[in-house]
């Protein structure tokens, strides 16, 4: 019996069957997929071969320019437009077709935002003209402008048709030009085009005409909509409930999103943050069913779980589920859960990495829009191997005994990988039980992804028949009657105390022990150090009722956090929490603390205070292992207090080195 009839259900269009209700959405193309040109390379077409592989019923590869004239938004992207990329486009859609799924491509143009040093400096253009903040003039598009964007939407799925594939998803939400012309707030035009929702649909309609006169009608149409721009005066649900209703002539499926690029708050309402409930945006497919929409509806926006999708299908709110970082974290969700291994699945843990280590968006780094670093790489805290899939790691040549310390995320994903490969392993864990710096996730409401993924790692750990030894200090004389063939010690980072006066009173605690026993603090809290860890701690402690105050030395809140994460953690710290930068503390009092800063010194009152001013390597005790073994690796912290994608990675690269 099917556990999930709904999500594995077939769907035909067209003459196209696809094998179940899973779509893989859209992902940006990271550079080691493309050549400077924009032809494909061999690690792409794996990457994306992977992800068919894992079940999905679609494959879309990532946003592609139709226009490298005015309307390319990103450094790099797929090239629509050169016979000579057919080949390598050809080859990738054969690789998807033959795994099982359907190829699709995403094409855009990016209008007031594509980058004028990528489009020869010739200015953006839009449906309405303006200057934008960063000086850049965006001219109003003209009728003739408008028909040689049309002509280019519709050459690019042509294209495709060539290059083998069958359907295209034409990106239409998120205000790139499409949805600029259906938004309010960015179609100011007097002219036939602007006014009423009739006149602002006339030209996306336009281009889906075009589109489908080029490729014929066999060709299937998908088209991605906002079900609302989420800004005052933006395009919103009614509107665009009868916008889907406009499209069923010209499309076969319509992707709903929500979020524009044009306000960075909406930006984690595109790629919803682990602060937002799963499938936020169900509500909107689930109007435009009761409104009589007909065209098959795919709802996007973090379904993360085989339960939510299939409820959402089987209560009719939608047609389809599209996923992205699901399929990032783990490619084989589709299969690993029609076979009912929901524990095996690899979650993603709403971290932003992928999106933002590709993008080079690091807000303390300066980059803070697309720039020449953009889409770099691929980076997933929970998967190792993503961008990497064309390189085969072999079975061991050699069976060893594989001792590893530390049974935080470095730790055990050593030790998952080892086994794996075929080594018999053991991990040695000094606390009761595994988790290293993950435990406190159990305690933290919005913490639910992370607390997911170390459950994960503990039962591949089982599965795999790991030797899991708790409450276990080791030391080297435990490892020379071990005699283990190598030893990878990730024995983690130890909290930082700072040498300030005070720091040892009773009243003094680290983020750890705030996050697991909160009835532990005072009413008034102050939080030393802010950044990712010092916010979370505090909206942490917020939620338990505390009244919380950050200190942070920095002029900024959180300088090294990814940039999508930052816009939601400052959006909540800014609503449930008060701050205070460019502030020293230098003293700790048993009632307080005292600071320094450029209105002078000040003391602050406080019952309780929280150090969240990091880690330190515990590289001396990593080192006192090295001579205990033939092999012998660092991961994790142990080298360098790291984050969790640091981790995983590290811990898998040493394993596969063994």
């Amino acid at each position: 019996m099917e556990l999930y009839p709904h999500l594995f259900e077939p769907l035909y269009i067209k003459g196209l069957r696809y094998r179940n209700r899973i779509w893989g959405s859209p992902t940006a193309m990271a550079m080691s997929f493309l050549s400077p040109e924009g032809f494909l390379r061999n690690e792409g077409i794996e990457h994306f071969r992977t992800r068919a592989l894992g079940g999905a019923a679609v494959v879309t590869l990532g946003e592609s320019a139709v226009d490298f004239e005015h309307g390319a938004g990103h450094y790099h992207s797929n090239t629509l437009c050169d016979p000579r990329a057919l080949p390598q486009l050809t080859a990738m859609s054969d690789a998807i077709h033959q795994a099982g799924a359907v190829a699709s491509l995403e094409i855009s143009h990016a209008g007031k935002w594509a980058l004028p040093q990528v489009n020869g400096g010739r200015n953006p253009f839009a449906p309405s003209a303006e200057d934008l903040p960063n000086g850049v003039h965006v001219d109003a598009m003209t009728e003739e402008d408008m028909d040689r964007v049309a002509d280019n939407f519709a050459e690019a799925c042509r294209f495709l048709q060539n290059a083998g594939f069958r359907m295209c998803l034409v990106h239409g939400a998120h205000t790139w030009l499409l949805g600029q012309f259906l938004s309010p707030l960015e179609n100011r035009r007097n002219d036939k085009y602007g006014g009423s929702l009739e006149n602002r649909a006339r030209f996306p309609l336009m281009v889906l005409d075009r589109i489908r006169k080029r490729v014929g009608k066999d060709f299937v149409i998908e088209y991605r909509v906002n079900g609302t721009e989420g800004v005052p005066g933006g395009f919103d649900l009614p509107e665009s409930i009868e916008f889907v209703k406009m499209l069923e002539d010209y499309v076969d499926l319509v992707h709903v999103s929500r979020g524009t690029r044009g306000v960075l708050r909406t930006r984690v309402e595109m790629h919803p943050s682990t602060f937002m409930p799963e499938a936020p945006n169900v509500y909107m497919t689930e109007a435009m069913k009761k409104a009589g929409v007909r065209t098959p509806l795919i709802l996007v926006g973090n379904i993360s779980s085989p339960e939510t999708a299939e409820r959402i299908l089987a209560e009719g709110k939608a047609d389809c589920i599209a996923m992205a970082r699901a399929l990032i974290s783990d490619p084989e969700w589709a299969n690993k859960a029609r076979h009912g291994k929901n524990d095996d699945i690899r979650p993603c843990i709403k971290c932003f990495n992928c999106l933002d280590e590709k993008n080079g968006r690091i807000f303390g780094g300066g980059i803070t829009s697309f720039t020449q670093d953009v889409v770099k790489r691929y980076a997933c805290s929970t998967n190792p191997r993503l961008g990497i899939e064309h390189v085969l790691v072999p079975p061991a040549l050699e069976k060893k005994r594989v001792c590893i310390i530390g049974g935080g995320p470095a730790g055990m994903q050593a030790a998952i990988t080892a086994a794996e490969r075929g080594h018999d392993v053991m991990l040695f864990e000094k606390c009761g039980q595994l988790g290293g710096q993950l435990v406190f996730s159990e305690y933290v409401s919005f913490k639910k992804p992370l607390r997911d993924f170390k459950n994960y790692l503990i039962h591949r750990i089982g599965k795999l028949g790991v030797q899991v030894f708790l409450n276990t200090e080791a030391s080297p004389e435990m490892f020379r009657r071990h005699k283990p063939d190598a030893l990878i010690a990730a024995v983690g980072a130890a909290p930082f105390i700072p040498p300030i006066p005070g720091a040892n009173l009773p009243c003094v605690m680290g983020a750890a022990r705030a996050c697991m026993r909160p009835e532990q603090t005072g009413k008034r809290v102050i939080v030393i150090g802010g950044g990712d860890t010092g916010c979370e701690t505090a909206l942490h402690l917020a939620e338990h009722g505390r009244e919380v105050l950050i200190l942070e030395m920095d002029d900024v809140l959180a300088r090294r956090t990814g940039y999508t994460h930052r816009i939601a953690l400052m959006d909540k710290v800014e609503r449930e929490v008060e701050s205070m930068t460019g502030v020293t503390c230098t003293a700790i009092r048993q009632d307080g603390v005292e600071i320094e800063g450029t209105r002078g010194k000040q003391f602050l009152n406080a019952d309780t205070v929280v150090l969240c001013i990091g880690s330190r390597a515990r590289r001396d005790l990593a080192d006192s292992f090295r001579s205990v073994a033939p092999e012998f690796r660092i991961a994790g912290d142990a080298d360098i207090a790291k984050n969790v994608r640091q981790a995983i990675r590290q811990g898998y690269d040493a394993a596969c080195r063994l």
